[in-house]
């Protein structure tokens, strides 16, 4: 699949921001934890959240989808998680603490995902051993057996993914567990809210220490998903590319606070209680120097769409990406297709904005494809971004929604 995108269009009007993939996918895990009914509101129909279904229906659960309403039940039948469906998400890995915690046991294929770089299991696998749960690992399998029981363990890193593995196992453990140094994105914090909603006992809510009191069993819930911040910075990235005037509604603007305070010294950026409005009447004279890093600091997953717009400025941007060694160097190869400056030196890129060009570019990853979209609608002509399946993995429909705001691309399969 890919897009062929006639850019150069001034994109405006209003468009609405729908859940978020990285939350879906932690709140879907914490379903294991229960054989109540767990319903979960605003989850996007996604390739990473439907594969993140079809993994758990693998497994036993039961499920029902209406629009974007989606119920989940049952006992799980097996620990097995099969391989063709585990390997295609990183998602995957979030049902690792939920299943040891209620079940016992697991083996799980190793996730799949973005070739964005390192993405190691170890901060899990160090989490989980420290709860008592004997873990064995290899090139391709992931291997638990135990019942976690109440622990003090430290994060070596702000790991989204694996404090929220921690969180689920140690909702179920035997005993107190205190985690240090957890992550505290807004998924993260969501997933804290609806365990306590299942019955969990969380201290410290939102923060990076927290005290879990083990309980025997958790019940069902109702849930909101939260909007996709990732998403809604890309609706202003594309903004920006185009000296756009859009506004985002649905959307938690705290949530986005490091991005636009890169974005507004060089554009009108207001703010609302479930909206920002952007109004790019010239190019950013460059956005100086950005680095990556955990929440609140800059995301990485937006560094993608940064880069892309510092292509486009007027000025230079350094930009330097603590967290995934291969994020950089893949869109920089394809932005230079379309005369982008970009210069690499180890883990930052030095870019002297200008106009772009059509091209033909390829997506290697989630963000980075939308990065190139992003760029591709700044530069007038057509241009073709190949390799759209990654996009969809993390984006419903980012082609129509960006031809309501006046885009023209064309989906080709």
């Amino acid at each position: 699949m890919e897009y062929i995108v006639d850019g150069g269009r001034r994109l405006h009007g209003e468009i609405e921001v729908y859940g978020a993939k990285n939350c879906a996918l932690a709140l879907l895990g914490a379903t294991v934890l229960t054989k109540d009914a767990v319903t979960l509101k605003n989850c996007p129909e996604i390739a990473d959240v439907e594969n993140m279904l079809a993994l758990l229906v693998s497994m036993g659960k039961k499920i029902v989808r209406e629009n974007d309403t989606v119920t989940v039940w049952g006992e799980l039948t097996t620990i097995c998680a099969p391989r063709n469906i585990a390997t295609l998400l990183r998602g995957s890995a979030l049902v690792l603490g939920s299943t040891v915690a209620k079940y016992g046991k697991i083996a799980l294929p190793l996730p799949g995902g973005c070739a964005i770089g390192a993405r190691p299991m170890d901060i899990h696998i160090d989490g989980l051993r420290a709860l008592g749960v004997e873990t064995m690992i290899d090139d391709e399998m992931v291997s638990c057996c135990g019942s976690p029981e109440g622990t003090n363990y430290k994060l070596r890193f702000a790991s989204v993914g694996a404090t929220e593995n921690m969180l689920c196992a140690c909702a179920l453990a035997k005993g107190t567990s205190r985690l240090y140094n957890c992550a505290t994105e807004p998924e993260v914090v969501a997933l804290e809210q609806m365990l306590v909603q299942m019955g969990a006992t969380i201290y410290g809510v939102g923060g990076s220490d927290l005290t879990i009191v083990g309980t025997d069993e958790l019940h069902g819930t109702e849930f909101d998903i939260i909007p996709d911040r990732i998403v809604t910075a890309t609706y202003l990235s594309a903004t920006v590319a185009t000296l756009g005037d859009v506004t985002v509604t649905k959307c938690i603007p705290q949530h986005l606070d490091a991005f636009l305070s890169v974005l507004s010294p060089h554009f009108c950026v207001k703010k609302y209680d479930d909206a920002v409005k952007l109004n790019a009447m010239r190019p950013a004279s460059g956005y100086g120097d950005v680095s990556t890093a955990p929440y609140p600091g800059f995301p990485t997953d937006m560094q993608s769409l940064l880069l892309s717009l510092a292509c486009v400025a007027e000025g230079t941007t350094h930009i330097e990406e603590k967290l995934f060694e291969n994020r950089l160097m893949h869109n920089a190869t394809e932005l230079s297709r379309m005369g982008a400056d970009i210069a690499i030196s180890g883990n930052i890129a030095t870019v002297k904005g200008r106009k772009l060009h059509p091209a033909v570019v390829t997506a290697k990853d989630l963000r980075g494809g939308a990065g190139l979209v992003i760029a591709t609608l700044s530069a007038n002509g057509k241009s073709t971004v190949k390799g759209v399946e990654h996009i969809n993995r993390g984006y419903s429909d980012l082609a129509q929604n960006l031809c309501k705001l006046g885009a023209k691309i064309t989906v080709v399969d």
